[in-house]
């Protein structure tokens, strides 16, 4: 599939004076398709977690940016659509579909890597899905640390302390507020390290 082209890149938001915040991007292809999603710089995440009671954090989708401003995100949004064919343009709309409750059987935390894990969830309808989580600091630190100038890719849970109730608890929020998300999150087989190596390494 080739790769769509990119007309332009709206901000629905206003954008932060010092480069450092969060704001709403529309996405306009050529072929009169768009995307709308959040981009955020890559300190977001540890307001957000603080910000919703329980200190985790879930969403759609997310752009993350060194720095919130045009030339930042324009970059990132052709890379976007540079790879896969564009499905990460794809990946990232916003679905148009009332959200489906789900009832959490177990969940756990595996695999802790530093700041890094993966939460296992089993609904009780019996479907598993695989989740990679974060703590705010380390998901930051390791952005920088990269020297990565934005990240797209799968979801990231994140979770103030990394630890198993956060994860057991963000589950259950998740479940009650919109089970379809599981599907989203679902990131099989992946640790957080091994895809921002990944994703490093296919922009050097």
């Amino acid at each position: 599939m080739p790769a769509p082209r990119v007309a332009s890149v709206e901000f629905l938001d206003p954008l932060p004076a010092d480069g450092f915040g969060e704001a709403r991007v529309r996405a306009v292809l050529e072929s009169g398709g768009e995307s709308t999603f959040l981009a955020a710089t890559f300190d977001r995440p540890a307001a957000w977690t603080k910000s919703r009671k329980g200190g985790f954090w879930f969403s759609t989708p997310v752009l993350y940016v060194r720095r919130l401003d045009a030339p930042s995100v324009r970059a990132a949004v052709d890379a976007m659509a540079a790879e896969l064919g564009g499905f990460w343009l794809r990946y990232y709309r916003s679905p148009a579909v009332a959200p489906a409750p789900a009832a959490l059987g177990t969940a756990s935390l595996e695999r802790a890597e530093g700041g890094a894990a993966v939460v296992e969830a089993v609904l009780k309808d019996g479907r598993e899905f695989s989740m990679l989580a974060a703590s705010p600091d380390w998901w930051r630190g390791e952005l920088e640390r990269r020297g990565l100038g934005f990240y797209f890719g799968p979801l990231v849970l994140f979770l103030a302390p990394l630890d198993k109730a956060r994860a057991r608890a963000a589950a259950k929020a998740m479940a009650a507020s919109d089970g379809q998300l599981f599907c989203r999150y679902d990131t099989p087989r992946k640790t957080l390290p091994e895809v921002l190596d990944a994703f490093a390494a296919a922009r050097r």
